[in-house]
């Protein structure tokens, strides 16, 4: 039964994933970032530095919510969303439907612990939305037909970017993903506004 099988290396690189997030946060805070090397990982999660790099490029993309499964996830959903809708709303419906892949993580008051003892953590974010941007911008353009290199593209990358950074920055891990989801909804619903002041 190919579907099972699949199904199946699906979840064991879930779980593979996953134990390699919780390796790195516990590390991270028994004994600072600088502290922590790729092979300590590995040993806490009992896999070879050869799958650690399968999953993560460095010890401190582990920590970071938006990770390179996600964001090929994201892509392809916005791809797939139907021509007629507008890009922002093509954006936002994708961006609802991969944030059950945010679910099935864990560690999230432990990351959030991280990122506020350890603030230049918060650098190594930004370079995973800005490879998360750069994805977006070419799916977009594809899409909405620009040519390469277009500003719009890029803008509505961006913006998208900065929608995740800032809700996951202001989300309350006890909230649960559904508080992230309705931070991000709600930061989607400022931008379709034109950015507004809000009411009182």
């Amino acid at each position: 039964m190919p579907g099972a099988s699949t199904g199946l290396r699906e979840r064991k690189k879930a779980e593979t994933r996953e134990a390699l997030r919780a390796a790195a946060i516990r590390l991270f805070l028994e004994h600072g970032p600088s502290a922590v090397t790729v092979n300590d990982i590995c040993d806490a999660a009992r896999v070879s530095r050869r799958t650690f790099f399968n999953y993560f490029e460095s010890k401190e993309a582990a920590l970071f919510a938006w990770d390179q499964g996600l964001t090929d996830e994201l892509a392809a959903r916005l791809a797939a969303r139907p021509s007629h809708e507008p890009p922002l709303t093509a954006l936002r419906r994708a961006m609802d439907d991969t944030m059950p892949g945010f679910a099935v993580q864990t560690g999230w008051r432990a990351r959030k612990e991280l990122f506020a003892v350890y603030p230049e953590l918060r650098t190594k974010i930004l370079h995973a939305v800005f490879r998360l941007e750069e994805r977006l911008t070419d799916t977009l353009t594809d899409r909405i037909g620009c040519p390469a290199g277009s500003l719009y593209p890029r803008l509505l990358a961006a913006t998208t970017g900065s929608v995740f950074r800032v809700a996951f920055m202001t989300w309350a891990p006890e909230t649960g993903i559904k508080g992230l989801q309705a931070l991000i909804d709600e930061a989607f619903d400022h931008m379709a506004a034109g950015l507004a002041r809000p009411a009182s």
